[in-house]
């Protein structure tokens, strides 16, 4: 593994990249936010795609936050509504962050912490950090690991937890992709063998579960994200664009996307054990800073696909409890396989 200094926190605190690789792929891994930050996948032809969205430095990073470009999010990854939750008969009242609602861990966001590297090789990386009792008004304290392993023409995040209070946990990558290796994706399609996903209110907060058929927003056969971003029913005009819990069936670690680019043949297959799948079509993505390709980021230029638990299921009894307990562990994988480069 290669570890190079990465630049300096305003609270004085030094930031890494750390770059794992193999005769396929090469993976860069920020210790601010335990991001990934590059994932190059090389061709037949000898070059390499960088198939995600990212900062060449850290100052373009720090000020831009809130896409979250490749970070790891939580301690409890999307909306939880009115920033408030009740465990075991208490209220804790959580940052407001996202208007009314905590998103993404508000004040306790794993995003913008440096994660201390714990053990490291030419093929894997594990990180890890602590979230303190109280951080953003969640207990703990949380204790969670990230670890990074590549094999083959597959990177796996394997995201773990465990806590010394009750409290609700639940990690995700806010990786964007880009099979192009930048620019637009709408000439990309996915597929997410989903039959039904949680319609949203205009604060992106699930109110029901809908039928993807009934609410035009079928993506059980592959669908070009120009036209899906831009499509006129009513959960796309409310939102401005895809941003929606998708439900796949089944269950363990299974194909819960695929995302493919026609005109090169790159295909990207996302797999991962959690129930629900954030698929964001980034419109409202926009930076100050430019990224890898030396271009600022757009609405449309990556994809993001947030393999997770549900949102808002603190508040919400009816889906699985997010509750992590004292002796638990918590656990999550999520795997990006990239062929046809």
């Amino acid at each position: 593994m290669q570890q190079e200094p990465w630049g300096t926190t305003p609270a004085g605190e030094d930031v890494h990249a750390c770059t794992i690789g193999n005769e396929e792929l090469t993976a860069t891994i920020l210790t601010y936010g335990a991001t990934l930050n590059r994932l190059v996948r090389h061709t037949t032809e000898g070059r390499g795609v960088d198939v995600v969205l990212g900062f060449p430095t850290l100052a373009g990073r720090l000020a831009n936050p809130d896409p979250y470009l490749g970070a790891v999010v939580g301690p409890f990854a999307n909306r939880i509504a009115g920033a408030r939750m009740t465990i075991d008969g208490v209220e804790h009242r959580l940052t407001a962050n996202d208007g009314d609602n905590c998103l993404h861990g508000g004040d306790a966001r794993t995003d913008t912490v440096v994660w201390r590297v714990v053990e490291h090789d030419d093929r894997r990386l594990v990180l890890t950090h602590r979230c303190e009792d109280g951080a953003g008004g969640f207990p703990g304290p949380i204790h969670l690991t990230a670890t990074y392993t590549l094999d083959g023409d597959t990177l796996t995040l394997r995201l773990e937890a465990t806590t010394e209070k009750a409290t609700v946990v639940g990690l995700t990558s806010h990786a964007y992709v880009n099979l192009a290796g930048g620019g637009s994706i709408d000439d990309h399609t996915l597929r997410v063998p989903a039959q039904t996903f949680l319609e949203v209110d205009a604060a992106g907060v699930p109110v029901a579960e809908q039928d993807v058929a009934a609410a035009g927003l079928d993506l059980r056969s592959p669908t070009e994200l120009g036209e899906l971003r831009r499509r006129d029913v009513p959960q796309v005009r409310l939102v401005g664009g895809l941003d929606h819990p998708y439900l796949p069936g089944g269950s363990g670690v299974r194909v819960v996307a695929e995302v493919t680019h026609p005109s090169t043949g790159r295909r990207l297959e996302l797999s991962s054990d959690q129930p629900c799948l954030q698929v964001y079509t980034a419109d409202k993505l926009t930076t100050d800073a430019p990224g890898w390709d030396g271009r600022l980021m757009r609405d449309g230029d990556g994809l993001a696909l947030e393999a997770q638990r549900y949102p808002d299921s603190p508040n919400q009894s009816w889906m699985p409890s997010p509750i992590l307990r004292p002796g638990e562990q918590y656990s999550a994988t999520i795997a990006w396989r990239l062929t046809g480069f």
